[in-house]
């Protein structure tokens, strides 16, 4: 074994000397002891090891820490920054439209729990060479989520072949998403409901006719393409000085599965801060969405 090997494993030997009786690091040792050179240098990196363990070691994290990281999925990444490219925001947009399996939190939660294994002889040496791997790994994602909003990103169309039917609980869950995304965005801004169909029909994308009696008049505040495994619906935001904003999605009829009422009885739901009208028109779908209490949502039927 040369300095240059030896270097590259004393490079994770732990300051707290845990690995003293490692049998990687016999070979390692040895040759600092018989190197003054290599020793003086063994020496520093210690030092450095031991002050940057004690630097950590004296931060105390929030007491809410765990449960705000395991928060993350119901109260959405709205501190995330933007992406730097188009690319990027097209891979982002591409994730943020997918629906995550029923239960998966929880399974993952459980393996974790269950799979953990007693640390084996010689394990210890690579464990600590991985955590500037892993910290590289983390500088990548902070790099991937860099901001550029002068940057227009991709088209968000589907990447996977398109199924023959997408369940309406997607099309609700792939909204939320949509909108809690930091790339959220309109095509189109601030334009009367009726010229805003005029560019949905051009861009041959469902457009609504009839609206809930309470949006009719309602100023609107912009619309956009929502492409969802490869079925291509609109989205339509209104902003009411009064009730606040609410969201209108619009799919065919043909391109979403499950059983809706009539829009004169839509079927009304609360999901978590969402208030959610879903229902059936003629040959399409529409899902109403609003961060508000159920009762006001229904105010507009």
């Amino acid at each position: 074994m040369d300095k240059d090997e030896a270097k590259f494993l004393l490079g994770s030997f732990r300051p707290d000397g845990a690995d003293a009786g490692d049998e990687d690091f016999a070979a390692a040792l040895q040759l600092a002891a018989e190197d003054r050179e290599l020793g003086e240098w063994l020496a520093g990196e210690r030092s450095m090891d031991a002050a940057f363990a004690a630097a950590l070691g004296s931060v105390a994290p929030p007491a809410s820490l765990r449960d705000d990281i395991l928060g993350l999925e119901t109260t959405g990444f709205g501190g995330i920054p933007q992406a730097e490219t188009g690319l990027d925001a097209w891979m982002i947009g591409s994730l943020a439209s997918m629906a995550a399996p029923e239960g998966l939190r929880g399974r993952v939660l459980a393996s974790m729990a269950t799979t953990a294994q007693p640390r084996q002889p010689g394990a210890g040496w690579w464990r600590k060479a991985a955590w500037p791997v892993a910290a590289a790994a983390g500088v990548a994602l902070a790099f991937l989520f860099t901001i550029d909003r002068s940057v227009d990103p991709l088209p968000t169309a589907a990447i996977i072949p398109a199924s023959t039917t997408v369940p309406v609980d997607v099309v609700q869950a792939s909204f939320i998403r949509t909108f809690e995304s930091p790339l959220f965005g309109f095509d189109e801004h601030r334009q009367p409901h009726g010229e805003l169909v005029e560019i949905l029909e051009k861009k041959k994308l469902p457009c609504a006719r009839r609206l809930p009696p309470g949006l009719v008049g309602v100023q609107c505040e912009g619309c956009r393409e929502m492409v969802i495994d490869g079925k291509r619906g609109s989205l339509v935001c209104f902003d009411d000085p009064v009730n606040g904003r609410v969201h209108l999605v619009i799919f065919k009829r043909s391109d979403v599965c499950g059983e809706l009422p009539t829009r004169d009885n839509p079927a009304l739901s609360q999901n978590g801060p969402w208030a959610v009208a879903r229902w059936i028109d003629g040959d399409q779908v529409y899902v109403l969405l609003g961060s508000r209490p159920l009762e006001k949502l229904a105010t507009l039927f």
